[in-house]
């Protein structure tokens, strides 16, 4: 299997269990509310297909991250029709399914380049710059929660002491440090005190706090 950045994308990153509604509330969580709406149509306008089985919970990390990026590409004014391009040529190229979970992505707010290559049409030079070299933003930069490990996403941070770790509980949200999913800890909190909790599943009563002001803000996104 082909690899980016020197590693296999088969084996860890890029994996996860991930609903449509996860999809959906992480990507709302991370911007804009609106963001939600627009998720399906991202993933089946923009990016390109990925074999999913309907209303089965199969949505990997990989999508989240291309999810982001696409919100970033978008915002920068890049088409949606050259970012599929972009994805399109580079699945083809690294051999994976969703390679914009690379950290080397970039764009000048037309196209989208790799490794000061030009990867979806036209010219290294921008036409309309009169061929002079344009700046290049890398997209990782604006993903400041997005943590990378060799050149790839590894995890993400939505939220103060929680994180998302394809690795960890199949990239249910934990918190940092554990594999303590903040659902569980929410579930707990029906019956249970914060010091309880923290002294039943090993964690600080600070940890319980922030696992559970996390769970209202997801549920909160998945509702409205």
């Amino acid at each position: 299997m082909a690899t980016i950045a020197g590693l296999d994308r088969g084996t860890d990153l890029g994996q996860g269990l991930f609903s449509l509604a996860d999809l959906r509330a992480y990507v709302a969580l991370s911007g804009d509310s609106q963001d939600r709406d627009r998720v399906l149509r991202w993933l089946s306008d923009v990016l390109n297909t990925v074999h999913h089985r309907s209303r089965r919970p199969d949505y990997s990390f990989g999508d989240l991250i291309s999810l982001f990026v696409v919100r970033e590409l978008l915002a920068k004014g890049v088409r949606p029709k050259d970012i599929r391009e972009a994805e399109d040529y580079l699945r083809k190229k690294w051999k994976t399914d969703r390679p914009f979970i690379s950290e080397d992505i970039k764009t000048d707010g037309c196209g989208v380049f790799v490794d000061d290559q030009l990867v979806a049409g036209g010219q290294l030079e921008s036409a309309d710059k009169h061929g002079q070299q344009v700046l290049r933003e890398a997209v990782s930069e604006r993903l400041t929660r997005v943590e990378y490990h060799d050149g790839m996403a590894a995890l993400w941070t939505p939220d103060r002491d929680v994180v998302v770790d394809p690795r960890v509980q199949f990239g249910e949200p934990v918190i940092a440090g554990t594999r303590v999913p903040t659902e569980s800890v929410a579930e707990m909190a029906q019956y249970a005190s914060v010091d309880r909790i923290a002294d039943e599943m090993g964690i600080t009563p600070q940890q319980a706090e922030a696992a559970l002001a996390f769970e209202r803000r997801r549920m909160a996104a998945l509702q409205n």
